[in-house]
């Protein structure tokens, strides 16, 4: 398994940032197809067309204009990749973007919402749970991500048994993987758990895994920053937990809090 396809959402305010760079680099890497993104609405594509004439609302032609620029952008920005495609479409980022990533295996955006706007800007936390497809989240004071060490944040539940396999093109090319259970009991059964995730990377080629289940600390967030901080980790594989409720995406306070507060590139998959 490899990543063939790779895609990355470029905010339609402010000019390419270091998430484009991680892209390139991993396209050049991996020898992979380049996709960029870009989407927005304007408030009359959700509200109608006589919302257009509310005071400030963006209008269509202008939100165009604005994603026709981001293409000039983002190919200057990622430079000599072998294969580079650009989309820009109309409509709700999350849902656009969601859509989209059927044509890529990992899908690359950033951890935050580039603007207040939420016509604008992609929701990370809503993506990560409608996208279909691993979403690597990039800091943004993140430009490179070389994942010599690599944490696989594990949780005995499906999203984390999706992320070990979805990460597996990383975690091939590290120098150490450890699997890390933040486990209030800790004991026997955490340690078999892990085993078993060790021994399923090394048939697939993973060769320096270790093992480690982490006490509680004030949360299972802060025992894995803490962790990540100790140990000097690049890149993190994790779930991303959430549901629907009343008809929005929750995440959970894991997925919540590494969003926020990972100095690192996360691998999420749900």
């Amino acid at each position: 398994m490899s990543y063939a396809t790779l895609m990355v959402y470029v905010d339609v305010e402010g000019k390419p940032d270091g998430r484009v760079s991680v892209a390139a680099d991993l396209a050049r890497r991996f020898d992979a197809h380049l996709i960029g993104i870009a989407s927005g609405a304007p408030i009359s594509f959700v509200l109608g067309e006589d919302a257009e004439a509310a005071a400030g609302a963006p209008h269509l032609r202008d939100l165009k204009a604005l994603l026709d620029e981001k293409v000039q952008q983002f190919r200057a920005a990622v430079g000599n990749v072998r294969g580079v495609e650009w989309r820009s479409v109309v409509g709700l980022q999350a849902d656009v973007v969601a859509r989209e990533a059927r044509a890529a295996d990992l899908v690359i955006i950033g951890n935050a919402r580039a603007s207040r706007d939420p016509f604008r800007a992609l929701d990370p936390g809503s993506f990560i749970l409608k996208a279909g497809r691993p979403v690597l989240v990039v800091p943004a004071s993140v430009a490179a991500l070389r994942p010599r060490r690599v944490a696989v944040a594990w949780k005995d539940v499906r999203e984390a048994r999706r992320a070990v396999q979805d990460a597996l093109p990383f975690l091939r090319e590290a120098e150490s993987v450890m699997i890390v259970e933040v486990s209030e009991r800790g004991g026997d059964q955490a340690s078999s758990r892990l085993r078993d995730v060790a021994n399923y990377l090394a048939r697939h080629g993973v060769a320096t895994v270790a093992e480690r289940v982490l006490p509680v600390d004030a949360t299972a967030a802060d025992s894995l920053l803490r962790f990540i901080a100790d140990e000097n980790i690049s890149l993190v594989a994790a779930g991303g937990y959430g549901h629907s409720r009343l008809g929005e995406w929750a995440y959970g306070g894991v997925t919540r809090d590494l969003l926020a507060e990972s100095p690192v590139c996360c691998l999420f998959s749900h």
